[in-house]
């Protein structure tokens, strides 16, 4: 299934490192600057979603679910454990 070498597969942390980043900094940004006006409730991150959850509580558990997909990917397609030295080596 992981028909790369570990060199090709160098990408792979930092693109999924950035993707999670800038998902979350979108978060915070719509959490910092979009929800609140003067202490009132506006749009954004407060507006009812599903169910009588906020829009926030919903994103913040896609962000929680989102990185656990992520970490899948890694582990799937990320590099494999090195051999490790033996003892006698040292």
């Amino acid at each position: 299934m992981n028909q790369f070498n570990p060199r090709q597969r160098l990408w792979l942390a930092p693109t999924l490192f950035w993707i999670y980043t800038l998902s979350y900094a979108a978060f915070v940004v719509a959490a910092a600057f979009f929800t609140f006006e003067n202490g009132d409730p506006v749009g954004g991150l407060a507006q009812p979603a599903f169910a009588g959850l906020s829009f926030g509580v919903v994103a913040g558990f896609a962000l929680i679910f989102g990185a656990f997909v992520l970490a899948m990917i890694y582990a799937l397609l990320g590099p494999r454990e090195q051999e490790t030295p033996s003892r006698s080596n040292r």
